[in-house]
């Protein structure tokens, strides 16, 4: 009898899937035991509280309390117009993504080519009374 040759076995896990030997159990000890500490704070929190911190600046003579956040903006604004390219181009970028400039509505000369369909419209309607109710007295 010839012997049948076996092609070599495929690997089931390849790229991006893992052997299901080596995942983690449920209920047995964690993979990351050392992990994030209780009640330690992540980024986010850690952000709020650096800048939200209150301070006591001095702006325009006058003695202010703003949070950190508020006196950057402060100082950004002081930068930018005192001719810091740098500052400009960040207060610009600002400027764009929270106070874009408002839209100014058509100019009557704009809009004269519209006007003239929506007449011309309004006219075919008339003419073939095209989109009128019947009234339901006439019925």
């Amino acid at each position: 009898m010839a012997e049948e040759k076996k092609s070599p076995k495929s690997s089931k896990w390849g790229k991006g899937k893992t052997d299901p030997e080596t995942w983690w159990k449920k209920g047995g000890p964690s993979p990351n035991s050392k992990g994030r500490p209780k009640g330690s704070k992540n980024q986010k929190t850690l952000y709020k509280e650096a800048f939200g911190v209150k301070v006591t600046a001095t702006i325009d003579g006058k003695q202010k309390t703003m949070s950190k956040k508020e006196l950057a903006y402060h100082q950004l604004a002081q930068k930018s117009a005192g001719g810091d390219l740098k500052a400009f181009q960040i207060q610009k970028e600002l400027d764009e993504r929270y106070d874009p400039p408002e839209a100014a509505p058509p100019m009557p000369e704009e809009s004269a080519a519209d006007f003239a369909t929506l007449e011309a419209w309004i006219e075919l309607r008339e003419k073939f009374h095209v989109f009128k109710k019947k009234d339901e007295s006439d019925g």
